[in-house]
């Protein structure tokens, strides 16, 4: 692996060093275990939020009423 460096004498490619080849594979597991964290959060978040309207419409309230309260709580 390389990498590119930029002075104000020209452009230089420099090999990787070990460590910083194994900086930028743990920086890579790392960034992929964020966004598997990320992604199921969103996913749990949806299924909390259409969980709460199917209880909400399920106690008699319309489309029209829950987005009343939705907007009040929002907000």
């Amino acid at each position: 692996m390389k990498k590119i460096i930029v002075t104000p004498n020209g452009i230089q490619e420099l090999e990787l060093t070990s460590i910083e080849i194994a900086q930028k594979e743990q920086d890579n597991i790392q960034a992929q275990a964020d966004r598997t964290v990320r992604e199921e959060k969103i996913a749990t978040d949806l299924a909390n939020k259409q969980s709460a309207l199917n209880k909400l419409k399920a106690l008699g309230l319309n489309d029209a009423e829950i987005k009343s309260i939705i907007g009040i709580i929002c907000h």
